[in-house]
């Protein structure tokens, strides 16, 4: 700056000044030479603008396009750079270090039950739970939602294993009474043993982290080799069911509803099936996890649902009229296109909405129960009805009185050994005094006897389905028989 006006040029800048008080300040300067008439720089002219707030401002943007609002912790965005900048040295000098993956468990169930401004508060309360165990050379973030991330650096497996533990129990120690059941799963991925390029280390953490999850949770696992032959499984799987989708290679079978009233078959639950590459039926039990977790779920619900819609329409043609059940998974309800699309179905087809009823699973009562409300009522607007499947989770009940299900389909497990489990016969025996309190129907799976059948109807059970009922059959048996 000295140098340029003194050389009798103009000069434009930013910088700190300081007032009398000590406190410094940011001003935007111009300095101008004034010449004598010889040419001679005698004096200066400042024009000084206080640019303080703004600086501020600029401050405060460049921190938004990095930081998350609500934790201030690092955002995706600058979490990637910093771990690809650790990656990048990591194979230039043998540098070692991990990335951790922590998902909350059952997060979603304390947003929906009490309320957005409680799981802001604990979202809180964990990023400076996590901030707690780190070290000054490590990185934090948050992901999004309830996923958080923390690169570990100059760390081994044992000090990231370490750390992991040391998470787990501060995070119960420091939400203990703020929220009920609040634990996290963790994943570990190691740099560059496992991997130096970024997509591929993030989804190794991942995967460790839904590992952890599917082990029971509030635990960390570290990612092995040994998954890539999940990874791979599940890839296959996922192109299978795309394909399914694609060439119409899924079919409904039926299983008979008996009404324990007067002994007469009133409707049908629609079973999923894929068939196989060699015509072969696989079940729903061995490709809806994947499904699930490749996103693909929404549309095989929607195919599932617009199928059984379409079959109930073709057998009203013949006079005739068809109630199904069809089954959803949890992970519809925050679907927020599915309403529209069934009822365009609906509309389509002139199919009355009575005549479908959409099963709900029972853990969705716990994971989604928000949101389902008004999904269910949603649907109950249009006419359709409701059953809840594997009812018997007592977890349930508190919320079961606000939902207007109409049918509790009791667990199979519990109906399977009823003759010979006196435990089961009180607890059914209770569920279907819940049930009559509730003003709701019920539903026993899994019916494989006389006997089994004959106690469902001395406890007032309403409907009964299983083997001894009748076998699920292709839709063109009940196509001619009903």
């Amino acid at each position: 700056m000295w140098n340029t006006i003194t050389s009798g040029s103009e000069w434009h800048g930013e910088f700190q000044n300081k007032k009398k008080n000590g406190e410094y300040y940011w001003v935007h300067a111009t300095l101008s030479p004034v010449k004598d008439s010889s040419g001679v720089v005698t004096h200066f002219l400042a024009v000084i603008e206080d640019i303080n707030e703004r600086k501020h401002l600029e401050t405060k943007l460049a921190d938004m396009a990095e930081r998350d609002p609500l934790t201030n912790l690092f955002n995706r965005r600058r979490f990637e750079e910093e771990l690809e900048g650790w990656l990048a040295q990591a194979k230039r000098y043998t540098i070692h270090g991990a990335l951790l993956f922590i998902d909350l468990d059952n997060f979603k169930h304390i947003n929906d039950t009490f309320g957005h401004y409680t799981g802001d508060k604990l979202l809180k309360t964990v990023a400076n739970t996590l901030q707690k165990r780190m070290r000054y050379t490590d990185t934090l973030a948050r992901l999004g939602g309830d996923e958080f991330a923390i690169i570990l650096q100059h760390a081994n497996i044992g000090q990231a294993q370490l750390i992991a533990k040391d998470i787990l129990d501060l995070m119960k120690y420091n939400t203990e009474g703020k929220c009920p059941g609040i634990t996290a799963s963790i994943g570990i991925a190691l740099f560059p043993e496992h991997s130096t390029s970024l997509e591929t280390l993030i989804a190794y953490a991942d995967l460790a982290m839904y590992n952890a999850k599917e082990q029971g949770r509030n635990r960390a696992c570290v990612y092995s080799h040994d998954q890539e032959i999940q990874i791979e499984l599940r890839l296959k799987w996922k192109k299978r069911i795309c394909d399914a989708l694609k060439y119409d290679r899924f079919v409904l079978y039926v299983q008979p509803i008996l009404d324990l009233r007067d002994n007469r078959i009133v409707r049908h639950e629609a079973l999923l099936r894929m068939i196989g590459e060699g015509g072969e039926l696989i079940p729903p039990s061995v490709f809806l996890n994947i499904a699930e977790r490749f996103g693909l779920i929404h549309e095989i619900d929607r195919w599932v649902a617009c199928k059984a819609i379409n079959i109930i329409a073709e057998i009203r043609k013949t006079g005739r009229s068809q109630c199904l059940e069809v089954n959803l998974s949890g992970k519809t309800i925050s679907n927020t296109d599915f309403l529209s699309q069934i009822r365009q179905e609906l509309e389509a087809t002139g199919t009355n909405p009575s005549n479908l009823i959409l099963g709900i699973p029972e853990n969705a009562i716990v994971e989604t129960a928000g949101e389902l409300h008004n999904f269910i009522t949603s649907f109950k607007d249009i006419g359709c009805r409701f059953a809840l499947d594997d009812f018997g989770r007592f977890s349930s009940f508190n919320h079961l009185k606000h939902l207007p299900i109409d049918y509790l389909r009791i667990s199979g497990s519990f109906i399977s050994d009823l003759p010979h489990n006196r435990v089961h016969q009180h607890l059914v025996r209770g569920m279907v005094e819940v049930a009559r309190g509730l003003g709701k129907q019920t539903i026993a799976s899994h019916v494989s006897s006389n006997e089994t059948l004959q106690l469902l109807q001395e406890y007032g059970i309403d409907y009964a389905q299983g083997y001894h009922i009748g076998l699920p059959t292709a839709i063109s048996e009940i196509q001619k028989t009903s």
